[in-house]
């Protein structure tokens, strides 16, 4: 009777576990149909093509410019020919180049600092919504003890607290941006973690950590997707902030925000302002347009929810 007892209740997890995966599967299959709708859209392809474009420029630096970024080649701000498309910089060096490789330094480190923040905030959003009591009590007072200090002020203080570097500088914006992941993540759990198919993988016996990964996650992952957009854009207007202010990445190395902050004093050169400044406003309009257009396209209560 015992034996009995003991198979008919492995039979009831392993059915439990088995309709929580095929509620994952249906879960995942609805996301991957959603981001097909969303690649139909304009506000998708369009920011997606341009971002495309800049990153495999950026990334393909070394085999597209034409000259060393660093190396000082002619006579200083010399006006854009066809030698120098957009002239040459107060050391002689060549501005395309420099804005190419800043490129580099800008996305590298935004998308590594956000890519960090992403992970960390997702781990801490899904075990705050998930387990509540003091876990969620520990991990949500320090959140919300990080976002009572402006985005810029904190950053700030721990990259002089740091020291400058490009490692430290990804540090710090990963750190700056974990809480706005926690908080979007926190938020979609407590609705799924309630939901009757999440109740039921846990009445026949399936582990807490198979049923945030297999069912929890995969209904929170679209507006993951959304945060990521969103926060790299304004990971790079941070990046740029700080290396302007000195705080980034040193020279001679490039980024968008130390070429507009050298920059300055030339006024009767524009396109040494112009072109980084173009660059950041471009980016982050492709990125927070992308971010909304996923908003609207994985919005189940636009588009259905089969």
């Amino acid at each position: 009777m015992d034996t009995a007892t003991a198979t008919t209740g492995a039979n009831q997890t392993a059915a439990g576990s088995r309709d929580a995966s095929s509620l994952a599967r249906r879960e995942t299959t609805r996301f991957r149909r959603l981001l097909t709708f969303a690649g139909r859209s304009p506000r998708i392809w369009i920011p997606v093509t341009f971002l495309i474009l800049v990153g495999a420029v950026s990334i393909g630096a070394p085999w597209i410019v034409p000259y060393d970024p660093t190396q000082l080649l002619d006579a200083p701000l010399l006006p854009p020919s066809s030698t120098y498309w957009l002239g040459t910089d107060d050391f002689g060096r060549d501005m395309m180049s420099r804005l190419i490789y800043a490129g580099r330094v800008s996305l590298g480190v935004s998308f590594s600092a956000v890519t960090l923040a992403a992970i960390a905030g997702v781990l801490l959003g899904l075990s705050a919504g998930y387990f509540r009591g003091a876990v969620d009590f520990a991990i949500m007072r320090t959140t919300d003890l990080f976002l009572s200090f402006p985005t810029i002020v904190l950053a700030i203080a721990m990259v002089a607290f740091l020291g400058n570097s490009i490692r430290n500088l990804i540090l710090v914006i990963a750190v700056v941006y974990i809480p706005r992941f926690v908080r979007v993540v926190y938020g979609s759990t407590l609705t799924i973690a309630n939901a009757e198919f999440v109740e039921a993988a846990r009445v026949v016996g399936a582990r807490d950590f198979y049923i945030m990964r297999t069912a929890v996650l995969p209904n929170v992952a679209a507006p993951i997707f959304v945060q990521f957009s969103l926060s790299l854009g304004f990971a790079i207007l941070v990046e740029s902030g700080l290396s302007f202010l000195g705080l980034g990445a040193q020279p001679p190395t490039p980024s968008w925000g130390n070429m507009i902050s050298a920059a300055r004093p030339f006024v009767d050169q524009p396109q040494l302002l112009l072109a980084p400044s173009a660059m950041i406003a471009f980016t982050i309009l492709a990125l927070n347009t992308l971010g909304d257009g996923l908003r609207d396209a994985l919005d189940p209560r636009l588009h259905g929810s089969r």
